[in-house]
């Protein structure tokens, strides 16, 4: 019997990302939830997996939400310029053609942003959603 289970989309964005923009961009961290203790001290991308239906046995929809914290709400120019660069790599229509990549295609019209966005504090905010069409994982079990 075999089984298949989603690909854990937000751990593979994650990677993307901190591969890409770690040394592009000074004190970046990147993870799937906000921290607790999180203010707008340094540079923030949070990942979320929104889910989706699965649309065939082994294919998954899977759309994202990501959000962009960088700098002063008065200055945000910095944090929409990493918005997009951010935007950008997770819709670089290269993703299904790289190894690893557990994206088939990228669903465009799930696709928007970036915009601003205000927060509980004095960073400036931007956020996106991207929606992906994924493959997931076949376990056998004996």
């Amino acid at each position: 019997m075999s089984r298949v289970l989603p690909p854990d989309i937000a751990l593979w964005c994650c990677k993307r990302l901190r591969g890409e923009f770690a040394t592009l961009v000074p004190g970046l961290q990147v993870d799937i939830r906000l921290p607790d203790s999180y203010r707008g001290e340094y540079p923030l991308i949070v990942v979320r997996d929104d889910g989706g239906t699965q649309s065939a046995r082994i294919l998954f929809d899977r759309s994202i939400g990501v959000t962009v914290y960088r700098g002063h709400i008065d200055n945000p120019y910095p944090c929409r310029q990493l918005a997009e660069l951010v935007y950008g790599s997770l819709t670089d229509p290269d993703i299904p053609h790289e190894p690893d990549s557990p994206v088939a295609a990228i669903d465009d019209g799930g696709c928007n942003g970036p915009y601003p966005i205000s927060g509980d504090f004095d960073a400036a905010i931007h956020y996106m959603t991207v929606s992906y069409v994924t493959v997931g994982t076949i376990i056998d079990q004996k």
